[in-house]
């Protein structure tokens, strides 16, 4: 009995250890420029899918739409990276050729906003939706679609009044006198969103008294705020000594962003009990298997796109940019072109896929089997990413 506890404790480990190294490296490649967003957000639901149960609602139209709410979500984080200082011996700095210092806690405090408003609606979907056993009708997710919007409009005014306060050294002195507006937009944007998720959460919490949707929804925000924040002591510590180059530091940070993350969200799903990890309900029609063919076809097929053809498409065009550049090869790629081209060779071959043409052994597998391939082809790509920069 000891021994069988031992080894599930050793088995829990080692799926959080890998998961924050697939995240850091994952997140790193992504501040490279050679990877987008969205195929991190696909990796890490690959491996949430492989170790936490293969349930009804990982559906590729919901990985989908998780993927693109992310993309969606991500608004400017201006200078604030720069503004982490470390508490009794460095301040934070505005973008360093002003040289302007501001307390060491504004670039954490900041960036933490950030982590709030990019994971903000990424969150209900794979913190609280997932998991939720309760029924979420249409209306329900209309009504937290307006609330959402309705709220982050009226929150840019709240924002714009809180700014003053909250960074004076920049709105006095960058802001008012013109230098530059760049961290006022990202402020005002961050600050807002956030803001706006506070209302959405009530409502789950308070109206549909869905407890167990609030709180892993919650936790996934903060937690993905809190590791945005710290990993940017490494940015102030690049400035303590000389072994750490700027880029260095900002390296650092983007990597232990996505280790902090992947450790502490794949601890706290972990956590799940037994019953919280059985399988969840929904309506058939919610993840196309209820639907006629036809609208099968182009739900799946949308859900495909922003899952994956969306970040490849993305990633390829960073990644041969840089490439090139390095051989002093000016590239402007045509953008629509690209993603019009991968999207219809990709959803054509989805096609084939399900008229049972390609891919039949693949067909045939479990659904874990099918993720676990995918996981591996996706670390292929995410190397391939890193090769090119």
């Amino acid at each position: 009995m000891k021994t069988q506890i031992l080894d599930l404790e050793k088995k829990r480990i080692s799926v959080i250890i890998v998961g924050a190294l697939l995240l850091g490296f994952a997140w790193q490649i992504r501040g490279m420029g050679t990877s987008d967003p969205s195929v991190v957000a696909f990796l890490f639901l690959a491996y949430l899918a492989i170790h936490f149960g293969a349930r009804k609602k990982f559906a590729l139209p919901v990985f989908g739409l998780i993927a693109f709410s992310f993309v969606l979500m991500r608004t400017g984080w201006g200078t604030f990276v720069s503004q982490a200082g470390i508490p009794g011996v460095i301040p934070g700095y505005l973008p360093p050729k002003m040289d302007v210092a501001v307390p060491w806690w504004y670039g954490y405090f900041w960036l933490f906003m950030v982590g709030l408003s990019w994971f903000g609606v990424p969150s209900l979907l794979f913190g609280g939706y997932l998991f939720t056993k309760q029924r979420y009708s249409p209306k329900d997710v209309l009504f937290i679609v307006v609330l959402f919007v309705l709220t982050q409009y009226a929150a840019g005014f709240l924002a714009e009044r809180l700014i003053p306060y909250l960074a004076p050294e920049y709105y006095h002195k960058i802001y008012l006198t013109g230098i530059s507006e760049r961290s006022y937009g990202s402020m005002r944007g961050n600050l807002s969103t956030a803001l706006a998720i506070i209302p959405v959460l009530l409502f789950i919490l308070f109206v549909k008294r869905d407890k167990m949707f609030f709180k892993n929804s919650a936790t996934a925000m903060l937690i993905f705020a809190f590791s945005l924040a710290m990993a940017d002591v490494w940015r102030p510590l690049s400035l303590l000594t000389e072994k750490i180059t700027a880029m260095e530091g900002w390296g650092l940070w983007e990597y232990f962003t996505g280790f902090f993350f992947g450790l502490l969200i794949f601890l706290f799903y972990s956590s799940f009990s037994e019953k919280e990890l059985s399988e969840t309900d929904i309506s058939p029609a919610a993840n196309g298997s209820g639907m006629k063919p036809p609208w099968k076809f182009v739900v799946n097929s949308v859900g495909l796109y922003f899952l994956m053809l969306y970040g490849i498409a993305e990633s390829l065009e960073g990644g041969i940019r840089k490439t090139l550049s390095v051989f002093g090869i000016a590239y402007s790629p045509d953008n629509l072109m690209l993603k019009v081209v991968v999207g219809l060779a990709g959803v054509v071959l989805y096609w084939l896929y399900t008229k049972g043409m390609i891919c039949e052994k693949f067909a045939r597998k479990l659904f874990l089997e099918k993720t676990l391939i995918l996981l591996m082809a996706l670390l292929f790509f995410h190397y391939l990413n890193f090769a090119m920069n």
